[in-house]
């Protein structure tokens, strides 16, 4: 079934694709698209990093509702270690670096499997709840984008439920009983809203590269904030390409379609990769400062189990767990 979808969306992307630069004059429109969005870069730029910090912290709510208190800054460093393995071919070096500097603040592997996978669970469905209005709009057009809209906090609203409802019904099975922890619905309420939040300020970055272009202000919006959550959101599932990359962005040019001409479509899609990739370096360089400064970056001494060597919760000879800090979502 993925296989398929992959395939069926990769074509359809080529399709766009083609036809886009099919006309006369594509390149004198694109090379004018790119000297009227260079100014909107940088802008562009600083919702992108705010986007990310808000990530990290709706990643952090169930990894330390798991493990133990994180700071804000050595989410931001861990999660954005992450983000920046997607652009390089394999995997395993971002897993060794994410593992060293999880362990280095006193988490195991396994509560950093475990978060990783909730985390992908929030934003999967936050992603498919908040893309549906760019969904309904393309599909049948400004009303029925405007009540979908209408109804994604309710959705919202539901949506831990569901995800708790989801986690028992995994933990129940005997292979993952014993290696799933479940995570307590307020966690997974934080972390739905941060997410949900994150998906929102991404938006906004391509909506200022829209806007540069010549997009209308108000019609960009559903474009620009629903199209790009679900065109990141089904991009998360062709496994072929690194992040989806190529497919994210045909996908977005389709939504900007409606408010841009295509060949500028197609630039300020590709503008919206750069900019993202940007924000998640200046992330991890953030990241990495703030821990240095605060002094809880830890390679040095290490937790005294070792890095990585902490039992779980539960597990036998595992110290009792210490008692849950406050947590607060804001700032």
């Amino acid at each position: 079934m993925r296989r398929t979808l992959t395939v069926l969306v990769l074509a359809l992307c080529a399709l766009f694709l083609v036809r886009s630069f099919a006309g006369a004059g594509t390149r004198a429109a694109t090379g004018a698209a790119l000297t009227r969005l260079s100014p909107a870069l940088p802008v562009a730029l600083i919702p992108a990093v705010a986007a990310l910090w808000l990530t990290a912290l709706s990643w952090r709510e169930p990894l330390q509702a798991l493990s133990v208190p994180l700071s804000r800054a050595a989410a931001v460093r861990i999660f954005a270690a992450g983000q920046l393995g997607r652009y390089v071919p394999g995997v395993m070096w971002s897993i060794v670096l994410q593992s060293r500097l999880a362990a280095a603040s006193g988490i195991t592997v396994l509560h950093l499997t475990v978060a990783f996978g909730a985390g992908a669970g929030v934003a999967l469905s936050t992603g498919a709840v908040l893309g549906l209005p760019a969904l309904a709009g393309y599909a049948y057009g400004t009303g029925a984008a405007v009540l979908a809209a209408a109804l994604t906090p309710g959705a919202l609203w539901f949506l831990p439920r569901v995800l708790t409802a989801a986690v028992r019904l995994l933990t129940a099975l005997p292979a993952l009983a014993r290696r799933l922890a479940p995570v307590p619905r307020d966690v997974l309420r934080r972390s739905v809203w941060l997410y949900a939040a994150a998906w929102v300020v991404t938006g906004t970055h391509l909506w200022l590269l829209a806007v540069a272009l010549g997009a209308d202000p108000l019609a960009a919006v559903v474009p620009c904030v629903a199209g790009f959550t679900l065109a990141t959101a089904l991009a998360s599932v062709v496994v072929v390409v690194p992040d989806g990359l190529g497919v994210r962005e045909a996908l977005l040019a389709v939504f900007l379609a409606s408010v841009l001409p295509a060949p500028e479509a197609v630039v300020a899609a590709a503008a919206s990769r750069l900019v993202l990739a940007a924000a998640d370096v200046l992330a991890f360089a953030y990241g990495s400062l703030a821990v240095r400064r605060t002094g809880t970056k830890a390679e040095d001494t290490g937790p005294s189990a070792g890095p990585g060597l902490r039992s779980a919760p539960g597990s036998p000879g595992a110290p009792a767990p210490p008692p849950k800090a406050d947590v607060s979502s804001s700032g």
